[in-house]
């Protein structure tokens, strides 16, 4: 089978999903046997993080190492017993050998919610999952929901103020009362949206979003840039007073590469003269 590495598929607007490693010692899942991992499924309003119950789920096992669970055909992929069902909490556990990768897919909503654009929550079990656990956290928007505020943002290079094209930031909606933001375990934050990468005009734009305060999480950096030392921004509010839209500009500041220990002096590639240690002066 091909190797997994942790991480989430995106699913569409009406499925963000979250997976982290359970973190606080409170919420953690008990201890499961050796080679499995305790798994919570966690149903939730993205806009409000409400716990919803009675959202279905069927369990496949990937097999076929093709992306995406394929349930029907010449080789499909492993269907598990059983349905998970969502109680009062928004939750339900299972127990599921580790090194291996599964699906979740819903086969129904909770009464009032929409079905998600694409029904399946991909992850995958490795020896981080083993020893704290890992919760899915899949989400549903309520029927009929208006959502008109939307959060811009805009990147440009930190000196020269030009826009700035192929940075990513993510967005979450704060839910849990919490300060700051928490992005793993079950009572995280939620994810609103996936990732967004900047434009040639270094903008990107995430729509449809209720009032509420959110966090922007810069994950990546145009090439020749470094990320900031804290990559998350907010709490930002939005509440209707300003148009229902944020603009939120970013600055990013260039690599400044430091020459290896043995390399001559004056000999450095990147485009800035030396100078002499003592006298300040351009070194040729």
């Amino acid at each position: 089978m091909t190797a997994w590495t942790t991480r989430a598929w995106p699913i569409g607007l009406a499925a963000a999903v979250v997976i982290g490693a359970a973190a606080p010692a409170r919420a953690a899942p008990p201890a499961a046997a050796a080679g499995t991992a305790r798994v919570v499924l966690r149903s939730t309003d993205p806009d409000t993080g409400a716990p919803l119950s009675g959202a279905r789920f069927e369990l496949w096992r990937e097999t076929n190492d093709l992306a995406g669970p394929q349930r029907t055909g010449q080789a499909p992929d492993e269907r598990q017993d059983g349905v998970c069902v969502t109680d009062a909490k928004g939750t339900c556990t299972v127990e599921l050998a580790t090194g291996e990768a599964y699906y979740w897919v819903q086969i129904a909503v909770p009464a009032g919610y929409e079905r998600p654009d694409e029904p399946f929550t991909g992850f995958n079990l490795g020896e981080a999952a083993a020893r704290d656990g890992l919760v899915v956290n899949v989400a549903n928007r309520r029927e009929g929901a208006a959502y008109s505020g939307a959060i811009r943002v805009r990147t440009k290079d930190g000196k020269t103020r030009s826009p700035l094209p192929g940075a990513v930031f993510e967005l979450w909606k704060e839910t849990n009362g919490t300060a700051r933001l928490q992005t793993g375990g079950v009572d995280a934050d939620q994810r609103a949206r996936p990732g967004c990468a900047t434009d040639a005009d270094g903008t990107c734009d995430f729509g449809r979003l209720a009032d509420g305060p959110y966090f922007l999480v810069e994950t990546d950096v145009a090439e020749g840039y470094v990320l900031p030392e804290d990559p998350v921004t907010g709490p930002l509010l939005l509440d209707g007073t300003v148009g229902r839209r944020l603009v939120v500009t970013f600055h990013n500041k260039r690599h400044e590469r430091i020459p290896a220990v043995d390399e001559p002096e004056g000999k450095q590639d990147d485009g800035r003269r030396a100078r002499d240690a003592r006298t300040g002066a351009p070194v040729e």
